[in-house]
């Protein structure tokens, strides 16, 4: 693709998402001239609109059918479900506990699909399981929930996660030069199954987003989806990461992190301001995600644990702990192991 094409999308789903909003008995020329798209372009393969269009189309269909599924399943998905998902993912360690948790609570909050984890010996395999794949016959819910997933898993780790393979439960589509773009990877066809795999080793990559980063993130999407992964979600996800790889060196102070971040100290406040964190928050959530996976080993103390964490002693660090995960550091080790 040019590289005006990657910040378009296809007339293919301008097209589509036209007849999907006339199906659904909704003003189709209103939401469209809505997101700036002249009805007009519908069907000419020649015209692209801007991502950012497209997505308006899509927000304003969840809206006003307050289904997530677009009428595109037997069952609602509630608005706000993929929020609250990552609501909870965010607190998750690592990506495999986040999905693991993304895949149960989309479970308990809808039945249009469910999401299925197989973790190999070298890959991972993602499942998506339609309720009923006759309410999505052009695959518009099936191809936007392999790219959510995908994006939103890319996200939380703040790492684009290599595609081992997608696969897809239909026949190659009109618009499969897009395929290449939307799901980098190798493409199978006709399979048995839906979803992708990719390299067991992301599994254990440590979450590095936040609240704020998630709201961020869901103002973004579904645009988000349509555009390939991004690895430079926010400077707070930097930071973090910086701070992850020093951390057994000693946190950094502010005034060193802007320094490498080639920025004044006031500028790296602002922009984490806006962001909706701050240098202290992010601190907080390095040591607290270094808790959690040094409590996992049974032959460290608390007290041992703290003091790899910079604490004075563990009273002060059970306290801390605590304001970070509601739990005290023994019952979190106790409930961890149970």
């Amino acid at each position: 693709m040019t590289k005006t094409e990657v910040s378009t999308a296809s007339n293919y789903y301008i097209s589509q998402f036209y007849q999907l909003v006339n199906r659904c008995g909704l003003d189709a020329d209103s939401i469209f001239a809505n997101a700036g798209i002249d009805a007009g372009w519908i069907d000419k393969p020649s015209k692209r609109v801007d991502s950012d269009s497209l997505a308006s189309v899509i927000q304003q269909l969840w809206r006003e059918l307050q289904d997530e599924s677009m009428s595109l399943s037997p069952s609602v998905i509630p608005p706000g479900s993929f929020y609250l998902m990552g609501k909870i993912a965010i607190h998750e360690p690592n990506l495999g506990k986040a999905l693991g948790m993304a895949a149960w609570f989309m479970g308990m909050a809808t039945d249009a699909y469910r999401v299925e984890l197989e973790v190999g010996s070298e890959n991972t395999r993602l499942s998506i399981v339609m309720q009923d794949p006759s309410f999505d016959p052009d695959h518009l819910l099936s191809e936007m929930l392999i790219m959510a997933y995908h994006r939103f898993a890319s996200w939380l780790i703040a790492e684009n996660i290599t595609l081992s393979e997608v696969a897809f439960n239909y026949p190659p589509p009109k618009q499969v030069r897009e395929y290449s773009y939307l799901f980098p990877g190798n493409h199978t066809f006709d399979a048995s199954w839906l979803g992708f795999t990719f390299p067991g080793r992301f599994l254990d990559c440590e979450t590095r987003q936040d609240a704020a980063a998630l709201k961020l993130f869901m103002r973004r999407s579904p645009r988000e989806f349509f555009e390939q992964p991004r690895t430079d979600f926010s400077l707070s996800s930097d930071i973090q990461l910086l701070l992850g790889k020093r951390f057994n060196e000693g946190l950094p102070s502010i005034e060193t992190t802007a320094d490498i971040m080639h920025m004044t100290k006031r500028t790296l406040i602002r922009k984490l301001k806006e962001e909706g964190t701050s240098y202290q928050q992010i601190k907080d959530r390095v040591r607290r995600n270094k808790a959690v996976r040094l409590l996992s080993h049974n032959t460290l103390s608390v007290g041992q644990v703290a003091e790899k964490l910079g604490f004075s002693d563990s009273a002060v660090f059970a306290r801390a702990f605590k304001g970070w995960t509601g739990q005290s550091p023994s019952d979190y080790r106790r409930n961890s192991a149970g």
